[in-house]
């Protein structure tokens, strides 16, 4: 197949129309007839060009009339009829082989379960169509199948009837009343189990909701369920959203490239992301499920009643999406935590991306294979940049941009300029600069100098951005940057602003917006040098540059009134005191800790008025995937020695207090699944993980003990993950027992996988890794298992760039096995070798010897060239 480059600036508008297709699908064991019926309308002149691949054709009808083989042209991608009538019936026969679709896209069969899968381009893998979202339709579909064996026929929209066909088969009817493109087109059939409920919308229409699972499994979809009732409450509240249609249906799949699907009102979900009860599932796996069902029950109106005029908007509707879920899970839980957790989400995988070889922009300009656009970039910065925009037009003027969004552009494709506009305009505000943050990659930087004037009361603060070279993007114009600032007196209350360059937003937030790339604010009135707090709630996705003194961080760490720059600040002090251990084990010294940052560990352990859930985000320490994009060289060795030694010291000074916490917690309302105990669990167990990083055989009977007597798997994980990176003599135990146990539930099994491949300790993870491919529990074709073993070990920083293993060869090769079967995931194991510009000589070369061996190999899917031909520029 050829693999050429596609170009925003080479979007035209369809040549065609589709008024209204039907879709008649007769599924068998070995074989799927599909016949799509459209009706058809030229819009600009041209032939008519339908995307199509991996189809066997059986017949082609223009008005009923057949085409002879010379009346049309099939390629590898397309089917080209050169002459067709202004308004035509197109009427198009493919037979399809679900059973042998392991890329699991358009129509597959899993475990017995006929699935579909058309976001991004799966659709022409089901028939020959426009497919393209800008080609919007309304959708009538029939589905006829074995009665015995697909109980469940489920497809788009309103349920119309279900036929008995007297010789085994059934039939049913399904019209969605809505225009969409076909990338939200679905169908599912098989013999699952289900759960049922209702919800009364704020216009007292009631809407009835299911959820589908395998048999047996359906009693562990309650928490989506009310999931999903807590999102449509939610989004009628915050945006004034109604549901629209009568029926919304959610079915649990085991294999699944993603992690669910919008389809209009009938979402697709990863099994893992539906199945959850306190015996099965985390504390973390809740709330995901919680974040997930919400966001694409979000999806609705911010992607499905408005969706993208083409593939490089993706973020039109993910990022605003991703923002939307953010704010649901934010007021479902507490809002500085969330916060923090999803900035350390940002940092860890995006900021990383955007450094990265495969760095670009959140409206990108040209891709190799549209499915590589389902990135970090695209979702989570996409996501800041319409927080920046709520934030400097205030959340009255978000709702108020947003309502005028959905006025202009319902049952519209539409474009990220489209979006900007639509809050710029109600709101009074220029986004003509902003708009920069759509289609310039990187990071910005932004460089903090602060300069008081006892003479006059005046504080300066200058601000100078600039945004590292990039891919096809060696210089930036300068980005308009909010950052959301405060002063503290020296007791650590608030100061009143005199500064006439900052902006109040609508919430009261006070903002320097810097546009150039060097500005300087000046605030007047002031009796003493103020502490400085900026970039609060981290207002924008920047790396700030501030060498502020470290009684300042440590001052801000204790007395900030945002609780996100309080964490901040203990990160920053973090880092600092990494970056001098890394250096020390780097030129092979002793490496020494700060008296200070232990001593502040130690208040922060003590602090009873901390609320639990946020004292644990205090006590992380900055992760493996920070320390790589702050160090100049990738060195996993120095790395896992700092970040071991100042957790060993930590604990070893705190090793009681860390010991009353885990008393204090543990055993408290196990099974409860309310946010304040989550917070609870969270302190408890790391305080059991710092007190295992001492190696004290009593500490590991404690966690043995927890393991044998966890009343929820949040508790049994944490010991599990505890033993599994330990030479106790507990470990093999644990994890057979856990096997033993869960081996017939792919979904907790995955935990098991994930557990031993990213362990930092044991030096033989490789060894581990490998042995697990030919565990009976792992599957290569299942997406599930690849990312819970596979790239889990990819992602290990420690352990898959150790020099002293051949980790990049093994990866390399399980590449090449999975790429021909499923593109998409392998394309998604290609992300370990970002960091390879980092690596040092020696490493540098082992991986790049195997990323060319990859790219060398001719077959290789343009979904993993794309992303492996980038590391090697």
């Amino acid at each position: 197949m050829k693999q050429e480059k596609i170009y925003l600036k080479d979007y035209k508008s369809p040549a065609f129309t589709v008024d209204s297709v039907n879709l008649d699908f007769n599924l068998n064991e070995d074989f799927c007839r599909v016949v799509a019926k459209s009706q058809v309308r030229r819009v600009h002149p041209g032939e008519m060009r339908l995307n199509g691949e991996e189809l066997k054709l059986i017949s082609i009808k223009i008005n009923g009339q057949q085409l002879n083989a010379d009346q049309y042209q099939i390629t590898e991608e397309e089917l080209i009829v050169p002459s067709v009538p202004d308004s035509f019936t197109l009427e198009i026969e493919t037979e399809l082989q679900p059973q042998n679709n392991t890329s699991l896209e358009g129509l597959y069969k899993s475990n017995g379960i006929f699935c579909t899968q058309c976001e991004a381009q799966g659709f022409r893998k089901i028939t020959y169509f426009f497919d393209r979202p800008d080609v919007m339709t309304s959708y009538s579909v029939t589905i006829e199948a074995d009665k015995a064996k697909y109980p469940v026929l489920l497809s788009n929209g309103d349920r119309i009837k279900i036929e008995d066909l007297g010789n085994g088969r059934h039939k049913a009817f399904w019209q969605d009343p809505h225009k969409k493109p076909c990338y939200l087109f679905a169908l599912v059939a098989g013999d699952l189990g289900v759960i049922r409920d209702t919800f009364t919308t704020m216009n007292g229409r009631k809407v009835n909701l299911e959820v589908y699972a395998a048999h047996g499994k359906q009693e562990r979809c309650w928490h989506a369920m009310d999931s999903l009732k807590k999102s449509m409450k939610w989004d009628e509240e915050v945006f004034g959203l109604e549901y629209d249609l009568n029926d919304y249906m959610i079915v649990a799949i085991d294999d699944f490239n993603a992690g669910a699907m919008e389809n209009k009102g009938l979402n697709i979900f990863n099994s893992r992301l539906v199945l959850a009860d306190s015996n099965s599932a985390t504390d973390v796996d809740f709330h995901s499920i919680e974040s997930v069902v919400a966001h694409e029950y979000f999806h609705n109106y911010t992607g499905n009643r408005v969706t993208l005029r083409d593939w490089f908007q993706l973020s039109l509707k993910e990022g605003l999406t991703v923002f939307r879920d953010q704010e649901f899970s934010a007021d479902m839980t507490d809002r500085g935590v969330q916060r923090i957790e999803d900035v350390d989400a940002l940092r860890a995988g995006q900021f990383a991306e955007d450094a990265g070889p495969n760095a670009h922009p959140v409206r990108p300009e040209s891709c190799m294979a549209v499915d590589n656009f389902f990135t970090m970039t695209i979702y989570e910065k996409g996501s800041e940049v319409i927080r920046m925009m709520q934030t400097i037009v205030g959340r009255k003027g978000f709702r108020k941009g947003m309502d005028e969004y959905f006025k202009r552009h319902d049952g519209q494709a539409v474009t990220t300029e489209d979006f900007a506009a639509a809050i710029s305009n109600p709101n009074n505000k220029d986004f003509t600069q902003f708009r920069r943050w759509y289609n310039q990659s990187g990071t910005p930087v932004v460089s903090v100098q602060e300069n008081f004037d006892a003479a006059k009361g005046e504080f300066h603060v200058t601000l100078e951005q600039s945004c590292p070279p990039t891919p096809g993007q060696p210089t930036k114009e300068p980005f308009h940057i909010p950052l959301m600032m405060g002063l503290l007196d020296k007791s650590g209350k608030e100061l009143s602003l005199s500064c006439d360059k900052i902006t109040v937003n609508t919430d009261g937030k006070n903002l320097m917006e810097l546009k150039e790339q060097k500005e300087t604010f000046v605030f007047k009135g002031l009796k003493e040098r103020p502490v400085l707090s900026v970039l609060r709630e981290f207002s924008a996705p920047v790396n700030l540059r501030w060498e502020a003194s470290e009684n300042d961080l440590y001052f801000l760490m204790q007395n900030d009134t945002d609780s996100f720059n309080r964490r901040e600040m203990a990160q920053k002090l973090g880092l600092r005191l990494f970056k001098k251990m890394i250096q020390q084990a780097r030129a092979k010294e002793t490496l020494k800790v700060d008296d200070r940052f232990i001593t502040t560990m130690t208040a922060i352990l003590a602090d009873e008025s901390m609320d639990p859930a946020f004292k644990a985000k205090m006590l992380q320490l900055p992760s493996y995937a920070v320390l790589a994009q702050e160090e100049a060289v990738l060195d996993a060795e120095a790395f896992y020695q700092a970040r071991t030694t100042l957790r060993k010291a930590i604990a070893a000074a705190n090793r009681a207090q860390l010991l009353n916490i885990y008393r204090k917690y543990h055993g408290v309302e196990p099974k409860s699944r309310e946010p304040k105990v989550f917070g609870h669990r969270a302190l408890k167990n790391q305080a059991l993980a710092y007190l295992a990083d001492l190696h004290d055989p009593e500490i590991m009977e404690i966690v043995n003990k927890q393991y044998w007597d966890a009343q929820n798997m949040t508790d049994r994980m944490t010991a599990m993950s505890i033993l599994a990176d330990s030479d106790s003599a507990h470990r093999e135990k644990a994890l057979q027992n856990f096997y033993e146990e869960w081996k017939n539930d792919s979904v907790v099994i995955n935990k098991w996988f994930t557990a031993q491949a990213t362990t930092t300790s044991r030096k033989q993870v490789l060894e581990d890794v490998k042995a697990l491919t030919k565990h009976p529990a792992f599957n290569i074709t299942n997406p599930n298992n690849v990312y819970s073993l596979l790239r889990a070990f990819g992602a290990n920083l420690v352990r898959f760039n150790d020099p002293n293993t051949n980790a990049y060869e093994f990866y390399a090769d399980k590449i090449l096995e999975i790429d021909p079967k499923n593109p998409q995931v392998a394309a998604r194991l290609c992300a370990a070798f970002n960091f390879v510009s980092k690596l040092e000589p020696a490493m540098k070369e082992k991986a790049l010897t195997q990323i060319k061996r990859m790219v060398a190999v001719e077959s290789l899917s343009k979904n993993s060239r794309e992303l492996l031909q980038s590391a090697l520029t």
